[in-house]
C-alpha cells in the first residue's frame, strides 16, 4: 500500500480484504499520521488568526508535525511491504524481516509519541473552535503509540535474537515513559 492516490475507502477495503497487507501496523501508522495532520491544522487555523508572538512557536511546531506525519506515512507503508514479504509466500522468515516487524512499529510508536506530545502544545495554543481537534489528534496519536507498542512486544518477544530484542524493548520502555505524562494533561482521567 504506497499509493499516495488511494482513495480512503480503498484502503480500508483493503485492510478487510483477503490480502495479508495493509495490515495492523500500516492502520496504525495512518491513525498516527492523521493525528499530526489535525494537529498541523489546528496550527494553520490559529496562526491565520494570530496577531502575537504564538505564530512563530505555531509556525515550528506546524513543520514538526508535517516532518512526522511524512515519517509515519512512509513507516504505513513500509510495514505493508514487510507484512507481504512475512506473509506473502511459504517461507519461513528470515532474521532481518524479523527484526523490522518489531522494529518498524517501534518508530511509528516513537513518531507518534512525538506527535501525541506536539499534540499537548497545539491544543493548548490553539484558537478557540479548532483547539479541540488537537485534542482528537492526540487521541488518535495515542492509540497509534499504544497498538505500536503491542506489536513492538510481541513481536520482540519472538526474536530469537535476545539482546536486539532487549534492545528494542528497551526503546519501547521509554515511549511509554515519554507519553505517561502528556496522557493526563491532554486526557484528564481517560488518560
Amino acid at each position: 500500500m504506497t499509493d499516495d492516490d488511494t482513495p480512503i475507502a480503498e484502503f480500508l477495503d483493503a485492510i478487510a480484504s483477503e490480502q495479508v497487507a495493509p495490515a495492523g501496523g500500516t492502520a496504525a501508522a495512518i491513525t498516527g499520521a492523521t493525528g499530526a495532520a489535525l494537529c498541523e491544522m489546528v496550527c494553520v487555523h490559529t496562526i491565520a488568526a494570530s496577531d502575537d508572538g504564538a505564530a512563530d512557536e505555531l509556525s515550528e511546531l506546524r513543520s514538526g508535525l508535517r516532518r512526522r506525519r511524512e515519517t509515519l506515512l512512509a513507516l504505513g507503508a513500509q510495514d505493508a511491504g514487510l507484512v507481504d514479504d512475512l506473509f506473502g509466500d511459504d517461507e519461513e522468515a528470515s532474521i532481518r524481516l524479523q527484526r523490522r516487524a518489531a522494529g518498524i512499529p517501534l518508530a511509528v510508536s516513537e513518531a507518534a509519541a512525538s506527535v501525541l506530545t506536539d499534540a499537548e502544545t497545539a491544543h493548548r495554543r490553539g484558537r478557540s473552535g479548532v483547539a479541540a481537534d488537537a485534542k482528537t489528534g492526540a487521541y488518535l496519536a495515542d492509540a497509534a503509540v499504544r497498538a505500536s507498542l503491542e506489536t513492538v512486544r510481541i513481536n520482540a518477544a519472538a526474536l530469537p535474537d535476545r539482546s536486539f530484542a532487549a534492545d528494542l524493548e528497551s526503546r519501547a520502555r521509554a515511549v511509554k515513559e515519554a507519553v505517561r505524562d502528556a496522557r493526563p494533561r491532554l486526557f484528564g482521567g481517560d488518560g
